[in-house]
């Protein structure tokens, strides 16, 4: 089976850094797994440049883009910049693009490893999920879309009041998942189609989970959001805007190009303002993946205070990689 190394856990532990450097040691390519970094230019709000340099000495990190991937200290990172920001990309569209790039790497003979912090989109890449192949109804999504969050809630309850059961109390609340549940229900697209057409399948998976005291990540985060505004997120805000992306849909892509819509329209009346609001809600970003990771089986789970965590990770990854390898041989 083909081995697949996964870098998992909530934004600001640093796991694309790690990622780099497991990449340079066992001659391995980056998948991102994020459902922001897949679009373009939206590059210092998405955190598409690692934080930390752990590839070389100096403070200098080199990088280039390519098509659909940049490359970093020489390794490659895919799944960047494959999808405009005006249009939406699905989970299925990554399922779809990712698969085809994992096939590359492993035709290249290197070492796939996937990174990044969108729970959905690994599961989905990893095993599949039901009704995933399902295709957006436009028509229908236009008239929902003009719903109030509670008329979308009483809709749902009355045409899958079962799939109402099964929505967490986040997803209820969240108008984009509803229309979602609301179309699915509304299709007589079947779960066994679509788990046929988007599993990939066939992977020795090792999965590293990258976390920290509640405290320590809130500082990181913290402090990520300040450095992002110093390295121009506003400014890449105005010109996304500025090249034809609605406020609207910057809300719709979340998180801090959501918020950073409402500080350009001037709902947010203050940089200082803007900057607490952010970190609340990246705090509460990085506490909902927390609760989803905790549901995932498998994962060997490392605390990034500890200063030896990059050497018992490499530790781990090395006693799958070469056990693997020996196994094949």
């Amino acid at each position: 089976m083909q081995k697949l190394l996964t870098i998992l856990g909530p934004t600001s532990v640093g796991k694309t850094g790690l990622a780099l450097r497991l990449a340079k040691k066992f001659n391995g390519e980056l998948v991102a797994c994020d459902s922001r970094q897949v679009y373009k230019k939206l590059d210092i709000g998405t955190g598409k440049m690692p934080d930390v340099d752990v590839s070389c000495q100096s403070s200098a990190i080199r990088r280039k883009k390519g098509n659909g991937f940049w490359e970093i200290e020489g390794i490659k990172i895919w799944m960047y910049d494959v999808a405009d920001p005006k249009r939406q990309y699905t989970v299925y569209d990554f399922v779809k693009d990712a698969s085809k790039v994992i096939s590359g790497v492993e035709r290249r003979d290197k070492l796939p490893i996937i990174v990044g912090g969108t729970g959905l989109y690994l599961k989905a890449i990893l095993s599949g999920l039901p009704n995933l192949a399902i295709p957006l109804d436009l028509d229908l999504r236009k008239k929902l879309e003009k719903l109030s969050l509670k008329k979308l809630q009483e809709k749902l309850q009355k045409i899958s009041p079962k799939k109402w059961e099964k929505m967490n109390n986040s997803d209820r609340q969240n108008p984009r998942r509803l229309i979602r549940a609301i179309e699915i229900a509304s299709t007589d697209f079947t779960s066994e189609e679509s788990l046929r057409a988007t599993v990939r399948g066939g992977f020795n998976t090792l999965k590293i989970g990258l976390t920290a005291p509640r405290e320590s990540l809130y500082q990181r985060i913290d402090e990520r959001v300040v450095s992002r505004i110093d390295q121009g997120m506003v400014d890449e805000a105005k010109s996304l805007h500025k090249s034809g992306l609605s406020f609207k849909r910057m809300r719709q892509l979340g998180l801090e190009y959501g918020v950073l819509a409402n500080y350009l329209e001037g709902k947010i009346t203050s940089e200082q303002e803007l900057v607490k609001i952010l970190q609340g809600k990246i705090h509460g970003y990085a506490r909902r993946q927390i609760t989803w990771f905790k549901k995932e089986k498998n994962i060997l789970w490392f605390d990034i205070t500890d200063q030896n965590f990059p050497a018992n990770v490499e530790k781990e990854a090395a006693k799958w990689y070469y056990q693997v390898d020996a196994a094949k041989g």
